[in-house]
């Protein structure tokens, strides 16, 4: 039995960014000013690298925990 489960929150994150770049991909369609290029520029440029870098974190992390779990029933 799994103790952690660190895939399911992954999951929720990484769904939830495809559907903002998605979405920011649509209205950018009708949305294009100084206001929506500064938006991008001070707060969508800098989370998602960041939040691909946490994803890749938790993938590498959720990795270990199952080893960890293996390994600690045998």
């Amino acid at each position: 039995m799994r103790k952690c489960d660190l895939s399911t929150g992954a999951s929720r994150i990484r769904h939830a960014l495809e559907h903002l770049e998605t979405v920011w991909h649509e209205s950018s369609e009708h949305w294009n000013d100084a206001v929506s290029r500064n938006f991008q520029e001070r707060h969508l440029e800098p989370i998602l690298p960041r939040l691909k870098l946490a994803l890749d974190a938790i993938g590498r992390m959720d990795l270990l925990i199952s080893e960890v779990e293996r390994d600690c029933e045998s």
